[in-house]
């Protein structure tokens, strides 16, 4: 007897052993090329996916979608120039998708949304979103009608709502993932312009019926498109723990190129307000042309 309880326990001993070493192999990755379910996140050659955040009813018949994204490498930074890795479809709605897809923050959503007709209410009729990168290629459709990704403008559950932004203390007022398009500028190698934006939280607390104002708003900076070169932003984040006031910083071109500049402002410190709720921030755009240094 007491030989048949080493034998078997011999045996269970292989039985465990080989499982465990397979699910640590060298590369974290399936013989099929799929990556295992809890292995740690590679730090380079994975792909980025696309991701339909949700839709919108607007007042005037036409639909919002908003678009987003996930890099799934932990360190690798992917240019992805508009072309055949890149595109969406039909080509009316191609352009607006983003170029540069850096890893803070991987995932990203609401950076930049397409308008479509009235007749998308039909449900039939598709916006797809397709990337490659790193050899693989994945594609999002988005169309109109899944009840469970409407999105609306109204204030979330404690009252916040996208801050209002603007380009000059008394230009034009921009809220929500639309956002606000500022004038084109101009730009030379090297030389860094500044980038300014006057920013207001104006959430109401639900319970009370007022203006939230403990609440700051945060400003982040991001190449949204650009040839494959960095934008070096001096501060990319910057907190206006008033709520309100002026965010200023300066980028410096290290290329020449057309670019798209994207901030977006945020009041992500309200307890009803994060990307995962689909608010509360606001886009704004700034295009660039930077020339050479002559």
């Amino acid at each position: 007897m007491k030989a048949l309880h080493g034998g078997l326990a011999i045996a269970l001993i292989v039985l465990t052993a080989v499982p465990a070493a397979a699910q640590r192999p060298s590369n974290s990755r399936y013989a099929n090329g799929q990556r295992m379910p809890l292995a740690p996140v590679p730090h380079s050659g994975e792909p980025v996916a696309p991701f339909f955040e949700g839709w919108y009813r607007n007042d005037d018949g036409t639909f919002t979608l908003s678009f987003g994204f996930f890099n799934l490498n932990q360190q690798e930074i992917l240019e992805i120039p508009h072309g055949p890795d890149n595109f969406l479809e039909p080509a009316e709605f191609d352009g607006m998708q983003p170029t540069h897809f850096p890893v803070e923050p991987r995932r990203d959503r609401g950076v930049f949304v397409v308008t479509v007709p009235a007749s998308f209410e039909d449900g039939e009729q598709r916006v797809v979103w397709t990337i490659t990168a790193n050899g693989q290629t994945t594609s999002v459709p988005a169309r109109v009608g899944y009840s469970a990704l409407q999105l609306d403008y109204a204030p979330r559950a404690m009252g916040s709502v996208p801050p209002d932004v603007r380009f000059s203390p008394d230009g034009p007022v921009g809220r929500h993932i639309k956002g606000i398009w500022a004038e084109p500028r101009t730009a030379t190698v090297g030389e860094p312009i500044t980038l300014s934006l006057w920013v207001e939280e104006v959430s109401v607390r639900a319970e009370h019926d007022r203006l939230n104002t403990d609440v700051g708003v945060e400003v982040s900076w991001f190449k949204h498109q650009g040839p494959p070169a960095p934008v070096i932003f001096e501060e990319w984040q910057i907190e206006v723990e008033s709520g309100e006031g002026e965010a200023t910083t300066t980028a410096t071109f290290t290329a020449p190129g057309e670019y798209l500049l994207r901030a977006r402002v945020d009041n992500f410190d309200a307890n009803d307000s994060s990307g995962g709720d689909q608010c509360c921030w606001t886009n704004a755009y700034v295009p660039v042309t930077v020339r050479a240094v002559s």
